[in-house]
C-alpha cells in the first residue's frame, strides 16, 4: 500500500496528463503537402463566404405584387387611365342622349337607376363595362342596361344587346332617377317657389294628359314650385296643317296658352279633354268651352289678340333647352323630367337647391 502511494507521488506527467482535459489530434491528410483537415474545413469555409458575399452583390430585390382591383398585367397592377367613378359620368351621359329618341329607349333615362350603377375595368380588351339598373315603366320590374366604353377616352363602344346608338352626342347626363341634368343650364333664381315648366306641343302624344299632371302637382307642392305652361308646334302640329290648315291646326295653342293664365285653366283642360279627339278643334267650339269653363272674356281677348308673339318666345324657349320630344318639363331651368317621373325630379331639384343654399 505504502509502495503504491510513494509510487504514484513520484509521477508527475501522469498527474498533469489527468488534470489538463481532453486533447484534440489533427492528423496530416498527406505527408506530402503538410495540410491537415482543420486548415481544409477552414479553406471551405472561407469558399462559402465569400460565394455568399457574391450572391448578396447580386441580389435583386423581388417585385411582390399585392390584389389588384384592375388586374396584373407584366407583373404589375394595371392602372386604367380613368376611374370608375368616371366611366360610370360616363355612361350618365350616354344614357340622356337616348332621350331625343323617337322610341320607347327615350325613357331609358328617366327610369335608369344611376345611384345604384357599377362598373368594371377589362384588362385585356381596355375597355370599361358599366352596368346601370333601371326600371321597366311597363312591368315594373328591375332590369340592367350595359354598355362598354373604350378606356382611352370613354366614348360609347358598344350599347348592350339589341340596343341602337343615341343620334345625338350632348353633354347631358342622367343625375338621378327620373332626373336628366343640362350641362351649360344655371339653376333658376328665385326667392320661394321654384319655377316649372311644361313644353308640350298640343298634339303630341298625352299633352293634355301632361298638362292636368302639372296642374295637380302645382296644387300638391303649393308655394314650393311656381308651374307654367310652354306650348310648340313640332312635328305633330305640321302633320295636320295640310289637312286642317296652319291657323285652325294653331288655335288649340293659340286657347290653350292663353287660358293657362287664368285660374279656372284646370277647369278648360277637364271640359277639353272630353271633347278631344287628337285633331284640331274650331275657333268657334274653342270659344264656348273656354267661357263655359269659367275663364274671364275681356282677359281672354286681350290675351288672344297678341298670343302669337308669346308663342314665339315659348319655341325659342324651346330650342334653347334643345326639346326635340314633348311633353317634357323643365325643372329649375336645368333638369328635364317627363310627366311619370316628375315627382321624383322636383324632390331631387329642391333638395340639391337646400344643399347649395346651406353651403354658402
Amino acid at each position: 500500500m505504502a509502495k503504491a502511494n510513494a509510487s504514484s507521488g513520484n509521477n508527475p506527467k501522469r498527474d498533469d496528463a489527468k488534470r489538463s482535459g481532453p486533447v484534440f489530434i489533427v492528423k496530416p491528410v498527406s505527408n506530402k503537402f503538410g495540410i491537415d483537415y482543420l486548415h481544409i474545413t477552414l479553406i471551405l469555409l472561407v469558399l462559402v463566404l465569400i460565394a455568399l458575399a457574391i450572391s448578396l452583390s447580386n441580389f435583386k430585390p423581388t417585385t411582390i405584387v399585392k390584389t389588384c382591383q384592375y388586374g396584373v398585367v407584366n407583373g404589375t397592377c394595371s392602372q386604367p387611365k380613368y376611374t370608375s367613378t368616371n366611366a360610370i359620368k360616363a355612361a350618365e351621359h350616354v344614357l340622356a342622349d337616348y332621350a331625343v329618341i323617337n322610341s320607347t329607349l327615350s325613357l331609358l333615362p328617366y327610369y335608369s337607376l344611376v345611384n345604384d350603377s357599377k362598373a368594371e375595368y377589362l384588362v385585356n380588351s381596355s375597355m370599361w363595362l358599366v352596368i346601370v339598373p333601371y326600371i321597366n315603366p311597363f312591368t315594373k320590374e328591375v332590369l340592367n342596361v350595359s354598355m362598354l366604353l373604350y378606356g382611352s377616352n370613354l366614348s360609347l363602344a358598344t350599347p348592350y344587346m339589341q340596343m341602337i346608338r343615341p343620334l345625338v352626342n350632348s353633354s347631358n347626363y342622367v343625375v338621378a332617377p327620373g332626373t336628366v341634368a343640362m350641362t351649360g343650364k344655371a339653376a333658376c333664381t328665385y326667392n320661394t317657389s321654384m319655377p316649372v315648366f311644361l313644353i308640350t306641343d298640343p298634339y303630341a302624344p298625352g299633352a293634355l294628359a301632361s298638362v292636368s299632371k302639372a296642374i295637380n302637382m302645382s296644387k300638391l307642392m303649393g308655394p314650393k314650385i311656381n308651374m307654367s305652361y310652354k306650348f310648340i308646334f313640332s312635328d305633330y302640329s305640321i302633320a295636320l296643317y295640310k289637312s286642317y290648315g296652319v291657323a285652325e291646326t294653331q288655335d288649340l295653342g293659340d286657347y290653350l296658352a292663353c287660358a293657362s293664365q287664368q285660374s279656372k285653366f284646370k277647369d278648360f283642360i277637364s271640359n277639353l279633354t272630353n271633347i278631344y279627339s287628337g285633331n284640331p278643334i274650331s275657333n268657334y267650339t274653342l270659344y264656348q268651352l273656354a267661357i263655359g269653363s269659367g275663364l274671364n272674356a275681356s282677359m281672354l281677348n286681350t290675351c288672344m289678340e297678341n298670343v302669337s308673339t308669346a308663342l314665339d318666345y315659348q319655341a325659342k324657349l324651346a330650342q334653347y333647352y334643345n326639346i326635340t320630344s314633348t311633353p317634357i318639363f323643365v325643372v329649375d331651368c336645368k333638369y328635364l323630367s317627363i310627366p311619370e317621373t316628375l315627382n321624383k325630379s322636383i324632390a331631387y331639384a329642391l333638395n340639391a337647391s337646400k344643399s347649395i343654399a346651406s353651403s354658402r
